[in-house]
């Protein structure tokens, strides 16, 4: 007869048993290079499009809009409590400010299609520098801003990942109709160069690709100002139009890939979103110091994720949820000066579509000159 110490110490061992049978399934199951015919025998690019394209251009086209953030004249300013620099907009250099901003995105998507799981999960790091000058009784802004941009994406269904990166020249302009309302237009182009690897699913090696790509964008919101009290309330309508175009490439490999037929040419992929904006915050002024909360609704009005270009089995007619909206909610607080100088900090999170989930931070210090 088995002893109650004997019979807890058999439960102990078969529990073990058990759990390590289930953990070594389930790591049995994951794509890497010792499960290599795990792996989905697709690019990156395939399925990371849409969101890269989508998170980087809202980042580039809010450039204008959140330079004129608080941008008030000085009654305004006073009016709020906050420090003067004693200098109009129209002293020195006639109205020229310089401003230099960091943004970090973080997303991930675990979408699933024919019982395969496309997940994947990326951050991009943006540092842009910007210089801008008020004209005709400070109602009309002139700027132009320059940024550089690294995108770092983990591609888990075929084991590999994709980098990208580039340079964005972007001008933009405002008119300041009156203290209330205002309208901003941007525009800006970036030269992007991918590099991508994955693993095999025929010998578990590595098979790598790189190409060229050409984003431009357009943007441009009706902005609405009101203040009361020490409250602070803005809100804003926009349109967003994007586009990408990316060289085909062909992936190299192993030679019992490439005679397997598993190496892929890809053709060129012509990627675009148009995006409407809807969106406010709500700020108060404890005069140096402006908390504040935001919200912002986002509908694709229309969206080609480029899957025409090949890159996945046939069997993938869908690369991304079939979803169009999302909305962004955050928090921040900006920094007054009385030498002239505006900071400001802001994060956020992006829920609301299917399988995926992102969230940003923003650190922008903007002087004038």
């Amino acid at each position: 007869m088995t002893t109650l110490p004997a019979r807890c110490a058999l439960g102990v061992l078969l529990a073990l048993s058990v759990a390590g049978g289930v953990r070594a399934q389930s790591i049995s199951s994951q794509c890497d290079h010792s499960n290599f015919t795990d792996c989905l025998n697709g690019v990156s690019t395939s399925v990371t499009n849409g969101a890269n394209l989508r998170i980087n251009a809202e980042t580039n086209a809010d450039v204008a809009r959140k330079r004129l953030k608080r941008d008030a004249g000085d009654e305004m300013q006073a009016a709020m409590g906050r420090p003067q620099s004693g200098l109009s907009s129209g002293d020195l250099l006639g109205g020229w400010s310089a401003w230099v901003n960091y943004r970090g995105s973080w997303y991930e998507s675990d979408f699933v299609f024919n019982n395969e799981s496309l997940a994947y999960d990326a951050d991009t790091d943006r540092g842009t520098v910007g210089l801008d000058r008020l004209l005709y009784d400070d109602r009309f802004l002139v700027g132009l801003s320059l940024g550089y941009e690294d995108t770092d994406t983990d591609t888990f269904y075929n084991g590999g990942g994709q980098d990208s990166d580039g340079f964005t020249i972007a001008p933009y302009g405002a008119w300041l109709i009156n203290d209330n309302f205002s309208i901003d237009v941007s525009g800006g182009y970036t030269p992007l160069e991918y590099d991508q690897e994955r693993i095999s699913p025929t010998d578990g090696t590595t098979t790598s690709s790189s190409f060229d790509a050409d984003r431009w964008f357009f943007a441009t919101n009706l902005n609405a100002l009101a203040m009361v009290n020490n409250w602070v309330m803005s809100g804003r309508i926009g349109f967003l139009y994007t586009q990408e175009d990316q060289d085909a490439y062909v992936e190299t490999g192993s030679a019992l890939s490439a005679g397997s037929g598993t190496l892929r040419t890809v053709d060129d992929r012509d990627i675009d979103l148009t995006q409407l904006v809807l969106g406010g915050d709500v700020a108060y002024s404890f005069g140096a110091l402006e908390p504040y909360a935001l919200l912002i609704y986002r509908n694709d009005l229309s969206r080609d994720n480029g899957e025409d270009a090949g890159g996945l089995p046939g069997a993938f007619t869908s690369v991304q949820p079939d979803d169009d909206d999302e909305f962004e909610a955050g928090f921040g607080f900006r920094l007054f000066s009385s030498f002239g100088v505006t900071s400001s900090f802001e994060w956020s999170i992006i829920e609301g579509r299917d399988s995926f989930d992102g969230h940003n931070v923003s650190l922008t210090i903007r002087g004038e000159l």
